[in-house]
């Protein structure tokens, strides 16, 4: 049998030190397959001696019975004829191979013909040893140490391990394996003496539940699965033999579940409540067919915003994966494992750099590079790798025997044990806004989904009709003291595909109506009282001035509180009311005329105007041409439509120019601006035209409305477009849109994310509720009305779309308005509408009162239902959100005095008691927070 007298391997390098770990591709796989190859127990006991590596640039030049291994950086740098020498010298020249399992077949097969084969697991032992050898010598150099591994000692007990694998005494074998393995771990405690943590996750997918996942379960190094409701509950229909493997890894405390909701939904688009809603249906679901839920959250989907960390916390979440696998933009943390701080101040663990990919032999190649990086910067040493089921690259599983024998190159841990044993990060990141980059606008439009646009809109007017309608049924309840009133509120879906529905819609709206219907029963209670009226109930926690259009009236009624201005004529007519938080105001339709008192009507030729401000309609293009507020100079804004095209595409070699600068947009022309609609309440001016190219090519046509009211400090747009030309594919630079323009370009932005407000600098965000405009001296607000994607262009434009390809809507709504000291007021009210029952009876209680309030203005109440103790009502379940940024003292009243109240965490845990005098409530909150309480009557 052929013997060999050497092992090398040929690098392009002339250290350790300068190892080449930049390589990728097949050129990282073929560097350490071929390092590492030559490890193999059967080569090495043929040689008598472990492996040495040299120069490509000086090969040896004795070569019989010499193993010589050059991967593919090299191959091109051999000398001429260098090959031929080697074979007809007697040596073994193996070159520009990048799989390990042919290196060593070519090897063995150059031995001849072997008695008794080593077992391969015994085998990859070796391999990995080759492996975590490199590694250690690369990661004491990354660590600026020099090496105190006794390389004599090392290599000699690796050589006695070889011999003892061949001569079949595997006990023996493995024995001095573990001896040079805790070489290996020594070297490495000698500069960093503490346990490094390698966290492999595992990706899921309906293609990866069967039998990749069991082949990648089968043994017991600690792993993590990423995996969502809907997909576990599909694993159970499915792959019930994976759900059981699942469930003994979790028991065995060597498997992790990361997960959150059941359905992966669009997250910085949804409200609060669903969001928490979700997490809660979803840990229902991980509990039914696992027995417990996450206490790691994590999704696949792009899907973090800065409110989570307060709503994880009270869900009972130990940390969180901070990071995006698919599309989009997530910011990185200082380390990865970081205290994360959402905007209410409340923090979460969470890891905050993303994972390196395992599939890739570069993530292995430069592994001691990373893990050295790690235990340089992070307060707790970590890698983290991630793969889908058997994807895997072999390096993982080297990583994973050394680990059996030693830490040395990290210890493998489950994300549930790294979040509750590692000490807390002494850092907290706090993370703007801004820096979470949604790719949901992009995706839509590349899947072909239908209504990329206006499904957010649907969603939002759904979800605030929802809320409406959950809060009408709880006034209802605390009047008649019945919580039999509470009936099934149809849920809001934020389906990415289809979305709501129009006719989901329309379905809530018909039960927003019967809340309303059941509100004024109670309400009017026993009375026998006419019905002679209209009663407009408000389901806000803060005050509404609501703008009814009535008619058959006998007569307009009085201006008067709680009327604060009328118009038009009794047979169609106009009614404006101040109606309180949670409260109502009945409006009678047999009044008694009453002298008229002048007022200027609101429209005039192309001008609206009520007392705050004056809106100037271009009657050339139908353009919104200025906005004056009286008693000061300047225009606030102006506003146009536009369709967005790119411009013409940029050549090789040409310099870079930015896509605004070559973007062409089309110009307003007016056919027809009409005043509809004049009285002493309400103003209506009507445009219609055509979207032009600069060329008179028509691209669509418009009708636009303009409306004001008097009292409302918001001029209400709504546009049908009928576009000719279509958008391009890049939603994000061809569009349709409401284009606006303002005079100052040092003018601040902020929006909402959740109904919060935060800063806007990014180029492209979403606002689905308001874009507030701030200058020294005042601010200008664009209520959204649930758009949701808009792009600023230069320092003092904006462009809101509204159609972009897959697009079907054609109707929109928005507003402007003039100084709104909390717009989201506005903002929730141009989405749902005032709540009108008409043929009403008059309330027991007068025309109009109110039983609940909350007297801070910057707080809202997103959730408002009845507290149910032995069948009755003793009280009410609050969620409060503190939505302007700044803290607040919070006094909660209703129409029966308070005794006691707690706010509790999201699984009805008391967080804290609330103070409790003269009938009110004290709650208070930190900027942006989130709260529920439970409030109890006195008398419960």
């Amino acid at each position: 049998m052929t013997q060999f007298t050497e092992l090398l391997v040929l690098l392009p390098c002339h250290s350790l030190e300068d190892f080449p770990t930049y390589h990728d591709g097949d050129d990282s796989q073929s560097l350490l397959a071929n390092w590492s190859a030559l490890w193999h127990p059967e080569l090495i006991a043929s040689a008598g001696q472990a492996i040495e590596w040299r120069r490509i640039e000086d090969p040896p030049q004795e070569l019989a019975g010499r193993l010589i291994a050059v991967p593919t950086v090299c191959v091109q740098r051999l000398p001429t004829g260098y090959a031929q020498r080697v074979k007809e010298s007697g040596g073994c020249l193996i070159r520009g191979k990048t799989d390990r399992k042919d290196i060593v077949e070519a090897a063995l097969a150059f031995l001849g013909p072997r008695a008794n084969p080593v077992s391969d697991d015994l085998v990859a032992d070796f391999l990995a040893l080759g492996y975590g050898y490199l590694q250690i010598a690369l990661l004491t150099r990354q660590m600026r140490y020099s090496s105190n591994l006794d390389e004599t000692y090392f290599k000699t007990t690796a050589v006695a391990a070889a011999q003892a694998a061949v001569a079949g005494d595997e006990t023996l074998a493995r024995e001095k394996l573990g001896a040079c393995f805790s070489l290996l771990a020594e070297e490495r405690d000698h500069y960093y003496p503490v346990d490094a943590l390698v966290l492999d996750l595992k990706l899921m997918a309906s293609s990866t539940i069967g039998s990749t996942l069991r082949a990648d379960l089968a043994g017991s190094t600690p792993t993590n699965l990423l995996l969502s409701g809907e997909l576990l509950a599909e694993m159970a229909a499915k792959e019930p033999a994976s759900l059981d493997l699942v469930r003994e890894r979790l028991n065995a405390g060597t498997l992790s579940v990361i997960g959150g909701e059941a359905n992966e939904r669009r997250l910085p688009l949804l409200s609060l409540d669903d969001i928490a809603t979700g997490l809660k249906q979803g840990g229902e679901v991980y509990e039914q067919y696992l027995g417990r839920r996450p206490e790691v959250y994590g999704r696949w989907k792009f899907g973090l915003t800065p409110q989570l960390p307060g709503v994880l916390n009270r869900l009972g979440y130990k940390g969180v994966l901070h990071t995006s696998l698919e599309d989009g933009k997530v910011p990185d943390g200082t380390q990865l494992k970081v205290r994360w701080e959402g905007l209410d101040g409340q923090a979460i663990d969470a890891i905050a750099k993303p994972p390196l990919d395992a599939s890739k032999a570069q993530t292995f190649l430069t592994y001691a590079t990373k893990l050295g990086e790690s235990m340089d910067g992070d307060h707790v040493a970590t890698v983290c790798l991630a793969h889908w089921p058997g994807q895997a690259s072999c390096w993982l599983g080297d990583l994973q025997r050394i680990a059996k024998y030693c830490s040395a190159l990290g210890k493998f841990a489950t994300v549930d044990h790294y979040f509750r044993e590692t000490a807390q990060p002494g850092h907290i990141d706090r993370f703007e806004a801004d820096r979470y980059k949604s790719p949901y606008l992009k995706q839509a439009v590349i899947r072909r989904q239908e209504d990329p646009i206006s499904t957010s809109v649907r969603y939002w007017q759904q979800q605030v009709l929802a809320a409406s309608t959950t809060t009408l049924q709880t006034l209802a309840a605390l009047v008649s003291g019945d919580p039999g009133s509470q009936s099934q509120v149809p849920q809001v879906s934020d389906n990415t595909e289809a979305g709501c529905t129009v006719e989901s819609i329309a379905t809530a709206q018909q039960a927003r109506t019967q809340a309303a219907a059941q509100c004024s029963e109670k309400l009017a209670g026993t009375s026998s009282a006419s019905t002679n009226g209209i009663l407009v109930i408000n389901p806000h926690s803060f005050v509404r001035r609501e703008n009814v259009e009535v008619s058959g009236l006998s007569a307009l009624p009085a201006v008067e509180k709680p009327i604060y201005s009328v118009g038009g004529t009794a047979a169609a007519g106009q009614v404006v009311v101040d109606v309180p938080p949670f409260g109502f105001v009945w409006v009678p339709t047999d009044s008694k005329p009453v002298r008229e008192t002048k007022q200027p009507l609101l429209a005039e030729e192309n001008v609206l105007r009520n007392e705050f401000f004056e809106a100037i309609i271009n009657p050339v293009t139908g353009t919104l041409g200025a906005l004056h507020e009286y008693g000061k100079r300047g225009n606030r804004i102006s506003q146009q439509l536009a369709l967005r095209l790119p411009g013409a595409a940029q050549k090789p070699g040409d310099t870079y120019r930015d896509p605004d600068e070559t973007a062409v947009y089309s110009v307003m022309a007016a056919d027809e601006v009409k005043v509809t609609m004049s009285t002493t309440a309400l103003g209506e001016i009507v445009c219609t035209g055509r979207l032009l190219d600069r060329d008179g090519k028509k691209l669509a046509g418009f009708v636009q409305t303009y409306r004001v009211w008097r009292g409302s400090r918001v001029l209400q747009v709504q546009v049908e477009l009928d576009p000719i030309e279509q958008p391009r594919a890049d939603p994000w630079n061809s569009y349709y849109c409401a284009r606006f323009a303002w005079a100052d370009p040092a003018a601040e932005l902020f929006r909402t994310v959740h109904q919060t407000r935060v800063p806007a600098s990014g180029k492209q965000f979403e606002a689905p509720h308001y874009i507030d405009l701030v200058t020294i001296k005042d601010n200008t607000t664009i209520l959204t009305g649930g758009l949701p994607f808009h792009r600023r262009h230069d320092s003092r434009m904006l462009d809101s779309l509204l159609i972009t390809r897959g697009e079907r809507a054609r109707k929109f709504t928005f507003g402007i308005g003039i100084d709104l000291k909390y717009p989201l007021t506005e903002a929730l009210s141009l989405l749902s509408g005032p709540v009108i029952v008409e043929r009403a009876a008059k309330p027991h209680s007068g025309v109009t009162g109110w039983l609940a309030h909350v007297d801070a203005r910057n707080v809202v109440v997103t959730s408002c239902q009845p507290l149910l103790e032995q069948g009755r009502v003793a009280g009410l379940q609050l969620r409060l959100l503190e939505t302007e940024g700044r803290p607040a003292k919070v006094n909660v009243r209703t129409f029966r005095a308070l005794g006691s109240g707690h706010v509790v965490d999201y699984q009805d845990n008391v967080l804290r008691d609330c103070e409790a005098e003269d009938g009110k409530l004290r709650v208070e909150l930190t900027p942006h927070e989130w709260v529920w309480v439970t409030a109890r009557f006195q008398s419960a």
